[in-house]
């Protein structure tokens, strides 16, 4: 059972990146030069839930929202959703239900072979903060949500002692919008850092997504100061971790 689910995992690894290189080789290139950026994140956002759906229909993994909060989350427009960060695929799970969401991105992720063309057409890659900041609240103001995992890199769920970098705090208090916190457990954990691919159990994957309360933002705190973003980012922690 283990080897067979292992194999269907790799047909799904295959498919995810085999997807990333059509749509963002063949589909955005027109959509990018008609200045459609809100098709290309649609195009991406249909893809990752259908890949959602596969696992959900193969029994290789499935996704555990109650339905208030899959109500809260699939209707959530210009705010920045803060998440915690366990797999590879978190981003697929939290973008296939919001409506119109990118994410923030490393630099590096902009040199991998498979998804670089999709973080280069609907993600805000974090290699300019000032610019970061900019684009980030002329989405947000037009009614895009932000995806930022402020642990910067996927964590074990049982980590102690985390730190959380500011920058979903410095986005929020620059734009004035409120922050979503969404808290993600993976059981049994795969797609961890430094865990192969391969690696799944004999059973039914499940991403559990709970959703916390909301935490608001002033809209005249403008930029904020370096103190009003550590209290925020403390804010952040103490929600996703209560």
């Amino acid at each position: 059972m283990r080897l067979l689910r292992s194999l269907l995992a790799a047909v799904f690894f295959v498919l995810y990146g085999l997807g990333g290189l059509v749509i963002g080789g063949l589909l955005f290139p027109p959509l990018s030069l008609l200045g459609r950026r809100r098709a290309m994140r649609a195009l991406v956002r249909a893809s990752w839930r259908l890949f959602v759906w596969g696992g959900r229909v193969t029994g290789l993994f499935r996704v555990r929202i109650s339905p208030e909060d899959r109500r809260r989350l699939a209707s959530a427009r210009g705010v920045v959703v803060v998440a915690n960060h366990v797999s590879l695929i978190d981003i697929v799970v939290l973008m296939s239900i919001l409506p119109d969401a990118t994410a923030v991105a490393k630099a590096a992720a902009r040199s991998n072979f498979f998804y670089s063309l999709i973080v280069r057409g609907v993600f805000l890659v974090n290699d300019d903060p000032v610019g970061v900041l900019g684009d980030a609240k002329a989405l947000l103001v037009a009614g895009t949500s932000l995806v930022v995992f402020p642990e910067g890199t996927r964590v074990p769920a049982d980590a102690p002692g985390r730190k959380l970098r500011r920058g979903a705090a410095q986005i929020a208090l620059h734009a004035g919008v409120p922050l979503l916190p969404v808290f993600i457990e993976v059981e049994p954990p795969v797609l961890a850092k430094g865990q192969p691919w391969f690696d799944v159990a004999d059973r039914t994957i499940s991403w559990t997504l709970r959703l916390r309360e909301e935490i608001p933002v002033s809209p005249a705190a403008g930029s904020g100061t370096h103190a009003a973003a550590v209290s925020l980012t403390q804010a952040i922690y103490d929600r996703l971790w209560p």
